[in-house]
C-alpha cells in the first residue's frame, strides 16, 4: 500500500485500483479507505476508471495521532488550537496523494464527513477536480448533532478488543438503519477492528469538523459539477434536500429505503454507474 509523507510528517496511505480516469473515495468520520465495498470499486474499474482510496489521518495504515487526550468540549467552546489538525489538512492531504499516484486531476467522492473534505479540496485545488459527490453529506447545511449522535461519537478510547468491536456495531447500527443484521454487522466490525485497526471514533476527527472549514459554502456552489447521493432514511436527509433545494443545478439521486451507508449486497452497482456518468 502506498503512502504520501506531508510536510508535518503524517503518512497519508492509499490504495490504486484499476486504470483510467480517476475517481478518488474518501471514507467518513474515522473508517478507512477499505470500507469502500468490492460492489462499489470492481464496476467503476470495469466502466474504464483508476480508482484510489484513501486512509485518511488517524485510520486504517496513516499516521494516528499520539499526542495528549483532546478536550472536545473545549474546541468546541473556541479553543481551536487544541485540534491537532482541521478539514483543510485533511484536504490537502488528498491533494498529497494525487500527486503521489501521479493524478493530474480526478473526480472526488466524499462520504459524510468525506463529503467536507473533497467539497474543501474544490475550494483549495480547484484545477485538481474534475467533479464532486457528496455521498450521505450535505457540508454546511444541517444543525447541531443530536444527543444520539453526541452518545455514540463522545466515548472514551475502547479499553480492549470486544470494547471497540461494540462500539462499532453502535456505529453501524445507527448508519444502516432498517438493513442493519447482527450477525453479518458483527462479522464486519471483527473485520474492522483486526484488520483495519479501527478502534473507536478518532477524537481529532471531531475536532476537525468543529474547527470549521473555511470557504465551505463556496465549496458546494459549483452547481454543474456537483453530484448528491444519499437515502432517504439518512438522519441528514433533511440537510441533503435543503442543499439541493439550494443549488437547483446540482443532480441528486435519492435512494429509498435506506440509510447513512448501505448493505452488500445492496445500491452499490447502481452508486458506481452514478459516478460513472457523473466523471464521463
Amino acid at each position: 500500500m502506498p503512502k504520501v509523507t506531508r510536510p508535518d510528517g503524517t503518512e497519508i496511505a492509499y490504495a490504486v485500483h484499476g486504470a483510467g480516469s480517476a475517481v478518488l473515495l474518501h471514507p467518513g468520520m474515522s473508517n478507512p479507505g477499505i470500507v469502500f465495498p468490492p460492489d462499489l470499486i470492481e464496476p467503476l474499474v470495469a466502466l474504464g476508471h483508476m480508482v484510489l482510496t484513501i486512509d485518511p489521518r488517524d485510520t486504517g495504515a496513516s499516521t494516528r495521532f499520539a499526542g495528549p487526550p483532546i478536550d472536545i468540549l473545549a474546541v468546541a467552546e473556541g479553543a481551536t488550537d487544541q485540534a491537532p489538525y482541521s478539514i483543510t489538512d485533511m484536504a490537502e492531504d488528498v491533494l498529497g496523494v494525487l500527486d503521489d499516484a501521479g493524478v493530474e486531476s480526478s473526480t472526488l467522492v466524499g462520504h459524510s464527513m468525506g463529503g467536507r473534505v473533497v467539497a474543501t479540496v474544490r475550494v483549495i485545488g480547484a484545477e485538481r477536480v474534475n467533479g464532486t459527490v457528496l455521498f450521505s453529506s450535505a457540508p454546511g447545511f444541517g444543525g447541531p448533532p443530536t444527543d444520539d449522535d453526541l452518545a455514540l461519537v463522545l466515548r472514551d478510547p475502547p479499553a480492549d478488543r470486544e470494547c471497540a468491536i461494540a462500539w462499532h456495531l453502535d456505529f453501524g447500527r445507527k448508519a444502516m438503519g432498517r438493513h442493519w443484521e447482527e450477525a453479518g454487522a458483527r462479522q464486519a466490525a471483527e473485520f474492522m477492528v483486526d484488520q483495519a485497526g479501527w478502534w473507536g471514533i478518532p477524537a481529532a476527527h471531531v475536532t476537525a469538523g468543529l474547527v470549521g472549514t473555511p470557504g465551505i459554502d463556496s465549496a458546494v456552489r459549483d452547481e454543474e459539477r456537483t453530484l448528491m447521493i444519499y437515502g432517504d432514511e439518512d438522519g441528514m436527509a433533511g440537510a441533503a434536500a435543503d442543499l439541493q433545494a439550494a443549488m437547483p443545478m446540482v443532480r441528486g439521486i435519492v435512494l429509498a429505503g435506506y440509510g447513512h451507508w448501505f448493505p452488500e449486497p445492496g445500491p452499490w452497482p447502481d452508486i458506481a454507474r452514478a459516478i460513472h456518468e457523473h466523471a464521463s
